[in-house]
């Protein structure tokens, strides 16, 4: 896994270097559904404050291997970023000041990537293992997004 470049994307003060970083890690290690639940909270913390629902541009740097988590990762750790996603896309804002990065609408990009995830989040909607729910309620928000 190669390193993450996220210094030039603005991010909460109160991250510290490394923060969005091991909360990613904390997606990908995942395996029940007390550290789904808690890498669900310190990821929406590291790229946003969860309590006001807002998120900050460093939320696009992290696409890439919010991707690969959701394509690849164990169904814990998948649910855990479907649940992000469905906040994030969902009911989270930009944070004041920062809805555009590099001339881009931070709320489009972030719609436009949780859209592009349909065809990857649709067979785990299939079943009923702990990713189903979540698949089928990201799936709704995706489909609303584009009616």
């Amino acid at each position: 896994m190669r390193p993450l470049n996220l210094s030039q994307f603005p991010q909460p003060e109160s991250n510290e270097s490394g923060s969005v970083e091991a909360a990613l890690d904390a997606l990908r290690h995942a395996e029940d559904e007390s550290t789904a639940d808690e890498a669900y909270d310190a990821f929406l913390w590291a790229i946003g404050n969860n309590h006001a629902g807002t998120f900050y541009p460093v939320v696009l740097g992290v696409l890439p291997e919010i991707e690969q988590i959701l394509m690849h990762g164990k169904a814990w750790a998948q649910r855990a970023v479907m649940e992000s996603l469905i906040d994030l896309g969902g009911s989270f804002v930009p944070e004041e000041g920062y809805e555009n990065y590099l001339g881009a609408s931070v709320q489009e990009t972030l719609n436009a990537f949780i859209r592009s995830m349909r065809r990857q989040v649709a067979p785990l909607a299939k079943g009923n293992d702990e990713c189903a729910k979540s698949a089928a309620d990201l799936l709704e928000l995706i489909d609303d997004q584009v009616a």
